[in-house]
């Protein structure tokens, strides 16, 4: 395509086509999320089905982030060098909707447990990928706020689950849930075959930031075709290590919200498994979604009063951080069930505001390669998540107390904060 016919078609689609795309990425990670969701919200007929302890609910919550954690070792490379993602990502997006069909049949245990490592395997791919797709069609200064559109899918999946799968679960049985939920998958994939085609003719980055181009045109320059030499590659790069370390602060709570607040609410505040206790969980998460948004808007804004938009980030996310901390410190200290709505929505406002911008950190550490670098920092958040998610289950089955989880996420917040300050500086960052 000739410089021109490049301008005249960037002018006519592309500042809308990208929107669209992103709209596509959004339902995909709506559908991710719901389905990994109806267990965390399912956990109460389940447990009482099989006989559940809390360290088994915490090893069914634990076994899809191990098998999440570790597929993100080899997913992100092979995203990056897939040659066509418009046909890849439905099979994927196929693959995950038939575990959580499955998981509607299982009759023992250890069926939903390996059923709940498979679905893990397959949902890995979905972060890397959208986060690929968006660092290569999205200008820097819109990232924050794209990052969190697409993200606030997830949250939209964690709102809209608890009413739908504690519906189901008491008027039916909760594995109706699952089959539900699982063949929502099979309407998303007209919409992307639709939407996302040619974006080679409709970004000019496409191509740019595409392994699989520049590996025909060059050699070495931080493109390494094979896996060790792309793992070292990134490994040696300081921002890497700053967004994976952030990660092991923030993604605890983000993974202890959607597993396990249900739990406590039934648990530690004595709330019933109801269509009450599902509009509570749906107010918290809302404002999850609504944390995502505000956080990109307000970096967007912030960088067009004149902020870098590495500060306009750090601001974000030093509020995003207080706001955290001090209302899940509160929590320790209420007892009463609509106080603890207030303050855990504070509490996951700031998540929500916080990892929105981490997404888009992962963006800027290897423009040539953000699907391995998000799957790498993917590898090492999910799978400390993994433990600590196992970890809440003995330490509530021991205390019967949530209290020490609470401070527990408290200081791992404290250290990403840390993290942002130390790691997350211009010379270490391609933000671009």
């Amino acid at each position: 395509m000739t410089p021109a016919a490049f301008i005249e078609k960037k002018s006519r689609y592309e500042t809308t086509w990208r929107w669209w795309v992103l709209g596509t990425l959004f339902l995909a990670t709506f559908l991710n999320y719901f389905d990994r969701q109806t267990l965390g919200t399912a956990i109460e007929p389940i447990s009482k089905e099989f006989g559940l302890n809390n360290i088994q609910r915490g090893n069914l919550l634990a076994a899809f982030i191990f098998a999440y954690a570790f597929t993100h070792l080899l997913v992100g490379f092979v995203v990056d060098r897939i040659r066509n993602i418009r046909v890849f990502f439905p099979w994927m997006v196929l693959g995950w909707s038939a575990s959580t069909i499955l998981v509607g049949f299982a009759r023992t245990y250890n069926a939903l447990l390996w059923l709940r490592y498979l679905l893990g395997v397959w949902e890995a791919v979905n972060f890397p990928i959208c986060l690929m797709v968006i660092s290569r069609i999205f200008p820097a200064k819109e990232r924050s706020l794209a990052s969190g559109i697409f993200a606030s899918g997830a949250f939209l999946a964690t709102l809209a689950a608890p009413p739908v799968v504690i519906f189901l679960s008491n008027r039916f049985n909760w594995r109706y849930s699952f089959v539900v939920a699982g063949c929502l998958g099979l309407f998303w994939v007209v919409p992307w075959l639709c939407i996302f085609r040619r974006p080679e003719d409709r970004s000019e980055n496409w191509g740019k930031y595409s392994l699989v181009r520049v590996a025909a045109t060059e050699s070495g320059k931080r493109n390494p075709s094979g896996i060790i030499g792309s793992l070292a590659s990134i490994v040696k790069i300081p921002s890497f290590w700053g967004v994976a370390l952030i990660g092991l602060g923030i993604i605890p709570s983000l993974y202890f919200a959607t597993q396990w607040f249900p739990s406590f609410f039934t648990q530690s505040l004595g709330h019933p498994y109801n269509q009450a206790l599902a509009r509570k969980l749906s107010v918290i998460y809302l404002m999850q979604d609504v944390g995502l948004w505000v956080g990109g808007m307000v970096v967007l804004w912030l960088s067009q009063k004149g902020f870098s938009i590495l500060r306009a980030r750090k601001t974000v996310i030093t509020v995003a951080y207080t706001v955290m901390v001090v209302s899940i410190l509160a929590v320790t200290r209420i007892h009463s069930i609509h106080a603890c709505v207030i303050l855990l929505s504070l509490y996951v406002f700031g998540i929500g505001a916080f990892l929105g911008n981490q997404h888009a950190f992962k963006q800027d550490v290897d423009k040539k390669q953000v699907a391995t670098v998000a799957a790498l920092v993917g590898f090492i958040e999910t799978g400390f998540t993994a433990f600590v998610i196992k970890g809440i289950g003995i330490i509530t089955n021991q205390t019967a107390d949530f209290t020490p989880v609470f401070f527990l996420l408290a200081g791992l917040a404290t250290f990403a904060i840390f993290i942002v300050y130390f790691f997350m500086k211009p010379k270490w960052l391609d933000i671009q």
